[in-house]
């Protein structure tokens, strides 16, 4: 058992407006933004960093400049191998110095020569090339630049990411239950996207104590290069309304970089694994649980936390021990025979849950699995 809190700090830094109540939003603002998105690959030694009324902005061939975000602008000074923090505090003509004495380093041909751009234009036709947007604009043209990568990166949209999370939607996921302030889970920026969804439909062991587990799932991405895309299953007890997973298990992880073929691998693996893990047999989980609430930790309290301080688990002390056996004890409706492994791991989890300190809350969490792992 353990405590997830990805989704919770999602939930405590995201502003309102990366916030979405529902997949449509989610999937809309992210396929408007892929439709506004053109990609060029380009020659670093043609760009060069251009300062328009005080602002600095990215000037390419033609003499078209490009707006550029805290993101992209972090990208750029990457590339000129200029630390980012300090150039955002010069005057923008010295800041805009120094990205071009760094990216002149890139004339001639080598493997990193040439970048990628990601560029948000106006609400243009999906089927408009880039030129005729760019030929049919003022100066200085409305572009945004959202991202420069090297051309090794495979870029992953989020809005075939929500696509597919809107068919898992139609067979019983749905996003995650309302946090306190109604947000549901979903969450996209200029930069990345994070989706927290449950399937609270087909429920497991419902029949032993505790009302049983529901699966879930996170799945995250970055069309710019900031985060992999990754997806982390996992069955749960219950959510509380900050998001944090509580009594957690079968925790898996897939992460996969936007490099080669990631586009296709990050899609199938996605179908298959997240297919497979909603509409298989419950039987192997409900096989594990039961193992869990039938292995005797010890024959009395005294034995079991014997075995348990036996474990060695930093920071876990014997009161600890003591404490979550009483709470199994009391709640001996919910986790079953507090001498048992899932009795006790279920006491360890509870109390981690309104401990203040994340260190002691990793702790008894890690405890938990410990105790978890004793009946397998």
């Amino acid at each position: 058992m353990a405590t997830l809190i990805k989704a919770s700090n999602e939930w405590a830094t995201r502003p309102a407006d990366q916030r979405f109540k529902s997949l449509a939003d989610l999937h809309s603002a992210v396929t408007d933004r892929r439709d506004r998105s053109r990609t060029a690959t380009v020659a670093v030694s043609e760009l060069r960093a251009k300062v328009v009324d005080g602002t600095v902005y990215l000037n390419g061939r033609a003499d078209r400049t490009a707006a550029l975000t805290h993101w992209s602008f972090g990208q750029l000074s990457r590339f000129a191998g200029a630390p980012p923090s300090y150039l955002r505090q010069l005057p923008a003509p010295l800041a805009a110095e120094c990205l071009n004495t760094g990216l002149v380093k890139y004339q001639g041909e080598g493997e990193d020569s040439t970048a990628k751009l990601l560029l948000s234009v106006p609400v243009v036709s999906s089927s408009q090339a880039l030129s005729q947007v760019v030929e049919s604009l003022d100066s200085p043209p409305p572009l945004t630049l959202r991202g420069m990568t090297s051309d090794r990166y495979s870029r992953i949209w989020d809005a075939d990411i929500t696509s597919r999370l809107i068919r898992l939607a139609e067979h019983g996921w749905q996003p995650a239950p309302a946090a306190f302030d109604g947000s549901r889970g979903l969450y996209a920026s200029a930069h990345d996207m994070f989706a927290f969804m449950v399937d609270n439909d087909r429920r497991i062991f419902e029949r032993g104590p505790g009302g049983g587990l529901s699966r879930g799932f996170f799945a995250w991405n970055s069309e710019v290069g900031a985060a992999s895309f990754g997806i982390m299953t996992f069955l749960y007890e219950y959510v509380c309304g900050n998001h944090r997973v509580w009594g957690a298990s079968n925790v898996s992880e897939v992460r996969i970089r936007h490099v080669g073929d990631a586009d296709e691998r990050a899609f199938s693996q996605m179908a298959v694994e997240l297919r497979k893990y909603a509409d298989s047999s419950a039987a192997d989980d409900e096989l594990k649980i039961q193992r869990a609430g039938s292995y005797q930790l010890g024959a009395n309290k005294d034995e079991v936390l014997d075995a348990v301080f036996g474990l060695k688990v930093p920071g876990l002390t014997r009161a600890r021990i003591v404490e979550a056996y009483q709470l199994a004890e009391e709640h001996s409706d919910w986790y079953g025979n507090p001498r048992s492994a899932w009795g006790l791991a279920g006491g360890l989890t509870e109390i981690a849950r309104d401990l203040p300190h994340a260190d002691e809350r990793v702790t008894l969490d890690r405890a938990a699995g410990k105790v978890m792992e004793m009946a397998f």
